[in-house]
């Protein structure tokens, strides 16, 4: 480990909140409410530092689903105004969406872009995919999960926490349902429970994912290169999922879209859509009740019964290790 690492940063992190098209695969974590019982996905995550640069622990960009209306494919496109380009994709829509032919303004809906954020999260307990408890994971995740970080980070009322310090951020319920046929976060919080960093530690004393790992928060005493070589080993490159800057490929397809849209080549549509770029209101989403969560009381046995932590097993442990007990009695104490 480099002489001049920050360990405190690791372990008590100062995300910057102002700072920040990846496929689906091994190392994301993608809950949704069709995976869910009954419709509705319920699991208990911690956020985790990224060890490469811990006050920066999660990235955000704008992204658009863009569709060829001719072949009816969609690609994942990072807008340029993730980092203050010029951004063909949104003065498109600005053009499309002010114009007033009816026509038009439905057909901004193919340059709408998202702003999507990312992260590495810890499962702590999901019922749906209990292989997964343990693991290192990137969750990527919308504006309204991120409002649910900052107002844990800057609270209106009460302390501010730190959802990513590995020994006392918050767990976070993470509960999904579908409105409108969307997956929808209103009822997800952070929980009064403080949950530490886990760590997978084998019989024989080692920290590494076996058939007989069994997890262990981490405590004070946890030796702080055992948990930075955990997280350097076990962490997902977050680096993946920042703005990437256009290749051939993209530049092509965009046009192509753009071709099938306007009938315009994208220099011309470009043009036009400058000279008549404009804001347009974004629709304000509808919220549902929100429901009262306590890490004791998560249960995915029913649609509306939250239930228990308990599975982990986590034996006892010299206190240097980690934390006596059953998981239950472990966060009772913290």
């Amino acid at each position: 480990m480099a002489n001049d690492y920050n360990m405190n940063d690791l372990f008590h992190p100062n995300v910057d909140m102002g700072a920040t098209s990846s496929s689906k695969n091994a190392n994301e974590y993608s809950p949704s409410a069709d995976k869910g019982q009954n419709g509705v996905y319920k699991s208990i995550i911690r956020f985790v530092s990224w060890w490469q640069d811990p006050h920066h622990s999660y990235v955000d960009k704008w992204a658009c689903w863009l569709v060829d209306p001719l072949t009816e494919r969609g690609k994942s496109v990072d807008c340029p105004s993730s980092v203050g380009k010029p951004s063909i994709l949104q003065d498109m829509f600005f053009k499309l969406r002010k114009s007033e032919s009816i026509q038009e303004q439905k057909k901004s809906e193919i340059f709408s872009r998202k702003h999507v954020y990312a992260a590495i999260i810890q499962v702590i307990k999901d019922d749906q995919n209990k292989d997964l408890e343990g693991k290192l994971l990137v969750w990527k995740f919308g504006k309204k999960v991120f409002e649910k970080y900052e107002a844990e980070k800057k609270p209106l009322i009460g302390d501010p926490g730190e959802p990513f310090d590995l020994l006392d951020g918050k767990a976070f319920a993470l509960v999904i349902t579908k409105v409108a046929g969307y997956n929808n976060y209103d009822q997800s919080k952070f929980l009064d429970k403080k949950v530490p960093l886990l760590l997978p530690f084998t019989k024989d004393g080692k920290v590494a994912f076996g058939k007989d790992s069994t997890l262990r928060p981490i405590t004070e005493k946890t030796p702080s290169e055992m948990v930075f070589n955990f997280l350097k080993e076990n962490s997902p490159d977050l680096n993946e999922y920042k703005y990437k800057d256009w290749d051939q490929d993209t530049h092509d397809y965009v046009n192509q879209v753009i071709l099938a849209v306007t009938g315009q080549n994208t220099s011309s549509a470009y043009a036009d859509a400058r000279n008549n770029s404009g804001k347009a209101s974004s629709p304000k989403n509808e919220a549902i009740t929100t429901s009262e969560l306590t890490v004791d009381d998560l249960d995915t046995s029913g649609s509306n019964s939250l239930g228990s932590i308990s599975d982990l097993d986590l034996p006892d442990v010299p206190e240097n290790m980690g934390i006596a007990g059953n998981l239950d009695d472990a966060l009772d104490g913290l």
